[in-house]
């Protein structure tokens, strides 16, 4: 018999259930037992959609892949493990509850025989062991974990072409909303749509002459034009690139104590070039990895390698200098684990990971592939090596060298062994560079480098890299990826709830040479991303959280967009591209306060207007507005970004000197614009809505003003003051701040 509860667990060491795992758990149940009343033969269970979350989320941590902390000799996470006997008793007999020792542990009311025990803090719910009943009674199938199996691409439904079908991610969206009897929103008016795809494409707002070319222009291909125009702007290329630096841990500074700058800019703006120049994603990632590893290479392909070199680098006067060196290669493994795999790796620093098949060996093979580049220890500035890059005039740099960071395979490779428990000092096995075995075929060749690993991820073997990328493709327009847990794609994430639609994706993204515009332009001119915004009854009772996207979900605009489009609307924005990094207003002493050295001098002229990608990102002092809007400091690899609605926030848009500079400006272009109120009015909306004025609200904000001409009637300036007061209005209207 299996051990009791209570002593098998003495050792448990869990991390909580993560709320999206326990959401979508209640989500799969409600589906399932809603489905079980609708008709008398619902549909087979499947393991990967609704059982290994749960026993991902309640199970495995004691009986999962980890070997030295699993208890009872255990496995939950295989088939093998489940209906190995142990003295006679089998933890599952499929399609056999009576003979299958999990049951009665999940059901049992003896604290110390039920599973999960009382002290793990972990229970089923009612709709988790009906779900696991029904899976037992239907023969306990097991599957390997969807996400590391090699995807093939499927043939979408065959749905004709239609309003609501316009190219193959339709035809997966709408099958899935018959299915569930949902009817999908209409297409969006042409104002909201010129607004949100100039929006998502260029981090911009469209101005009120591309608005009224867009309405006007009736012909069918009108929407995929604008789409193809706005692809091709700079302004593109850099909206792009800010999500990637979130990726990168891309700062000016180096983080920790001191915090000092370093000049890293040119790898910034090498970015905004690749993707302006569409650089396949493969080139893009093997330049980025190992671009020094080329044969021939150049300085463009030595600066790319800057996107390791971003990580927070202290001198090494805080630790020993070798645990601070290794502590730079941690953070190079974590952040390819995450970009590249959307795989936890540094759960496997320290042990077996508890949930997914990587084990220690696994990442400090990993780990060994990142191990050998040259490090200039304590006593360099720049704690590795550094190039000289010469910047075009163009980018702000006037010519002149600029030491970058970069990196250099040394020629001997250096030696690499697992950290026991993590320590550096604790020297377990040596091991030799490889990729995760999970990911890698019987007999097939190990990466040995850098740039053998960097070819690896993007052979279009690996069943991670393109599922990965393209959902946060789709991340960055719908809010959420296919699955919501856009770095974890492992058994705590989230399942795809649209997995064909993903696999389609993934396997045309590779198909395609890797191009990004490509995937792009397919998600924006999609009738799905073409949809209203508008929630109807149904809609709200049918799929609350929009999971299946029978609507177009509203989106809060990063922290950058809020600031650039405030410039923008106003006549301020300038559009400079590239360069150092700048300095618009910040409160005074703002470093100084914190204690961190240097002072802030505020730029001047153009470059205090410029777009927010180039504002000087100190980590441990980012800019006030920026950190109170959402922005991250870029310690470490972000695939997703918080996002909150606090009244701080409003504080900063209706004071922060950017949006008072901004709502004058607008002020001063409303007034030398036109002289009648209404059409000021509509003016003043067009730009920042990209709509006119309607019914109540121009009624309230014409009394609006009629109200505030007798508070300013004093003033030397009334009628500056006077719209200064309704442009900060509609600069802080959520519908302002807010894709449509």
């Amino acid at each position: 018999m299996l051990k009791s509860a209570s002593k098998k667990h003495e050792m448990i060491r869990c991390s909580p259930p993560s709320f999206l795992n326990r959401m979508a758990g209640m989500i799969a149940a409600s589906l399932l037992v809603a489905a079980s009343i609708a008709w008398a033969e619902p549909s087979p269970l499947e393991f990967n959609r609704d059982i290994r979350p749960i026993l991902s989320d309640k199970c495995f941590a004691c009986h999962g892949f980890d070997a030295k902390t699993r208890e009872a000799e255990l496995r939950l996470d295989t088939a093998e493990g489940v209906s190995a006997l142990r003295d006679g008793t089998q933890a599952i007999k499929p399609g056999d509850l009576e003979h299958s020792e999990v049951w009665k542990r999940v059901t049992s009311t003896d604290e110390d025989e039920v599973m999960p025990p009382p002290e793990s803090n972990k229970h089923l719910t009612e709709g988790e062991k009906a779900l696991i009943k029904r899976w037992i009674e239907e023969g306990a199938e097991y599957q390997a974990h969807w996400a590391l199996i090699l995807p093939r691409k499927p043939t979408p439904p065959a749905l004709a072409p239609s309003a609501l079908v316009r190219n193959p991610i339709d035809k997966f969206i709408q099958s899935r909303l018959t299915q569930e009897g949902l009817r999908a929103a209409p297409e969006a008016d042409r104002a909201t749509l010129i607004r949100r795809v100039t929006l998502d494409l260029t981090g911009l707002p469209p101005t009120p002459m591309q608005v009224d070319d867009f309405i006007n222009d009736t012909s069918p291909e009108a929407y995929e034009r604008l789409v193809d125009h706005l692809l091709s702007t700079r302004d593109y290329a850099e909206r792009r690139a800010q999500d990637w630096l979130d990726l990168a841990r891309y700062a000016d500074t180096r983080g920790f104590a001191d915090d000092k700058m370093r000049e890293i800019w040119p790898w910034r703006d090498w970015v905004v070039r690749a993707m302006h120049r569409n650089m396949p994603f493969d080139q893009f990632t093997i330049e980025q990895l190992a671009g020094d590893m080329l044969s021939e290479a150049t300085d463009e392909q030595r600066l790319a390698t800057g996107f390791h070199r971003n990580a927070p680098q202290a001198r090494g006067q805080t630790y020993p200098e070798e645990e601070y060196r290794l502590k730079g290669v941690t953070d190079r493994v974590n952040t390819t684990g995450k970009v590249w795999l959307g795989l936890t790796m540094e759960c496997a620093e320290c042990h077996d990971h508890k949930f997914d098949p990587i084990s220690q060996r696994d990442y400090y093979s990993l780990f060994a592939i990142f191990n050998n580049v040259e490090h200039q220890g304590k006593d360099m500035s720049q704690g590795g090596p550094t190039m000289k890059y010469f910047p075009s005039k163009e980018g702000s740099g006037h010519g002149k060298a600029v030491s970058v960071p970069v990196m250099k395979e040394l020629p001997k490779a250096r030696d690499t062994f697992i950290h026991l428990r993590g320590s550096f000092l604790s020297r377990g096995d040596q091991v030799t560079p490889a990729a995760p075995a999970v990911l890698t075929g019987t007999g097939e060749d190990q990466p040995k480098n850098r740039l053998e690993f960097a070819r690896w991820l993007v052979n279009g073997k690996n069943p991670l890299v393109a599922r990965v990328v393209v959902n946060r493709f789709w991340q960055s327009y719908f809010g959420h990826g296919l699955v919501r847990t856009s770095d974890d794609f492992g058994s705590q994430g989230t399942p795809p709830t649209h997995p064909e639609l993903l696999d389609w994706m993934a396997a045309e993204f590779v198909e395609c040479g890797w191009n990004m515009k490509h995937i792009n332009r397919l998600i924006v001119t999609s009738a799905t991303y073409r949809q209203s915004a508008r929630i109807t009854s149904a809609l709200r009772e049918g799929d609350l959280n929009n999971l299946l996207l029978a609507r177009m979900p509203r989106v809060r605009l990063p922290a950058e967009q809020i600031r650039d489009q405030a410039l923008a609307v106003s006549g301020l924005l300038k559009p400079s591209a590239g360069g150092p990094s700048v300095f618009p207003l910040q409160p005074d002493h703002y470093w100084e306060d914190r204690d961190l050295p240097g002072e802030w001098t505020p730029s001047t002229g153009d470059d205090r207007y410029r777009k927010s990608l180039y504002t000087y990102w100190r980590r441990m002092a980012l800019h006030p507005t920026m950190e109170l809007l959402d922005a991250p400091a870029r310690a470490v690899c972000v695939a997703k970004r918080n996002t909150a609605n606090l009244p701080t926030q409003a504080l900063v848009t209706l004071n922060a000197p950017v949006f008072v500079e901004s709502a004058e400006h607008l002020a001063k272009r409303l007034l030398a614009d036109v002289q009648d109120d209404d059409v000021r009015l509509d003016l003043a909306f067009r730009l920042c809505l990209g709509r006119m004025a309607e019914g109540a609200e121009r009624e309230q904000f014409l009394a609006f003003i009629d109200s505030q001409k007798a508070r300013y009637a004093q003033s030397t300036t009334p009628e500056l003051s006077l719209w200064q007061s309704v442009a900060t209005v509609l600069l802080n209207l959520d519908e302002t701040i807010t894709r449509p």
